[in-house]
């Protein structure tokens, strides 16, 4: 693969994250969405809509919530990465009412492009050290 295809890979997963976290812009994400997309940590495949749905309960439970690429890889149809969000808690999350508190959290992300769309994401993301700040 090129550096130009890989290069463009990478992009479409930052453009993603802009889409889905760092704003909310649904045209872009049924755009960047491939039409038998499977997102692993959830454990099925989920529609454009089903990730639209989640992008706005993100930004409903977490105001200003942004994701930063800290390394991003990309080798054949891969790109991996380690992001940190950050946002503030104005939401339930999990049974945890809202605090109000600032928070952080990283996690590794990889994603498989084909056909120039995301078909696949596999994500580890620390939802628990996420839980210890909502709950300390």
């Amino acid at each position: 693969m090129s550096n130009t295809s890989l290069d463009a890979n990478k992009a479409l997963v930052l453009a993603h994250y802009d889409a889905v976290t760092n704003g909310h812009d649904p045209d872009a994400i049924r755009a960047q969405i491939a039409p038998d997309f499977f997102d692993h940590a959830a454990g099925k495949r989920m529609s454009a809509e089903e990730v639209i749905a989640h992008s706005a309960a993100m930004h409903e439970t977490f105001a200003n919530l942004t994701a930063v690429a800290e390394s991003l890889v990309a080798e054949r149809d891969l790109v991996a990465g380690r992001f940190v969000w950050r946002g503030r808690h104005r939401g339930p999350w999990r049974g945890i009412a809202p605090t109000g508190h600032h928070v952080e959290f990283r996690g590794m992300t990889f994603w498989r492009i084909q056909d120039g769309r995301i078909s696949e994401r596999w994500a580890e993301i620390d939802f628990a050290g996420l839980e210890r700040q909502l709950r300390g």
